[in-house]
């Protein structure tokens, strides 16, 4: 299988991309996300959570469905953009799913992006999201391994990060670290929702 890197996408090989259907969430409708055949493998290494103790989406996912984001809290639009969309999406699901699924962003700004500051930024969008945060060398390494693209050389002078420098797709992991799918950016809440459904059904 071939993996070539590329700037703001992961490196794989569309598998099969189906449309979204109508109608709500059900593991019945068409499935909007890419899957990816064979799926991704986090690294084990560690990054490090907001009470800063390891965390590694290889070793220590606890839900079925673990929604993995690269950004930064400075981003302008992108990053704001498919935070929201998750978030709607989370809320259109019954409880005992919604149980099942937690979203870990991962910041390519790690000089600015503390575990306060993405607290208080993930906030605005839905209180179970979590932050994960290490050197850029290791949040490389970790994108790299689930076909993303993180730039550990685009800071400027004054340490502002390119806007370009991450991926922009979200990663669904399962519970043993691999990754057997992803979606873009454009991705809207009801496609989401209805594949997170499918995904748990």
């Amino acid at each position: 299988m071939l993996r070539r890197p590329i700037t703001v996408a992961p490196l794989l090989v569309v598998v099969l991309v189906l449309t979204s259907g109508c109608g709500g969430p059900s593991s019945s409708a068409a499935f909007t996300g890419t899957r990816v055949d064979p799926p991704f493998t986090a690294s084990s290494t560690p990054l490090t959570d907001e009470d800063g103790q390891p965390f590694s989406l290889h070793d220590d996912l606890d839900t079925r469905l673990t929604l993995v984001f690269f950004g930064y809290t400075h981003c302008p639009d992108i990053c704001p953009t498919v935070l929201a969309s998750v978030a709607s999406a989370l809320q259109r699901l019954d409880p005992d799913e919604r149980a099942q699924v937690k979203l870990e962003f991962v910041t390519s700004d790690p000089e600015r992006d503390s575990p306060a500051v993405m607290r208080r930024y993930l906030d605005h969008f839905d209180e179970s999201f979590a932050g994960l945060t290490g050197s850029l060398t290791d949040i490389a390494e970790v994108a790299k391994s689930l076909g993303v693209f993180v730039d550990v050389g685009s800071a400027d002078p004054d340490g502002r990060v390119d806007p370009n420098s991450h991926g922009t797709y979200v990663i669904g992991l399962d519970r043993d670290g691999t990754a057997p799918v992803f979606w873009g950016q454009e991705t809207s809440p009801h496609e989401f929702a209805t594949d997170f459904a499918t995904l748990l059904g």
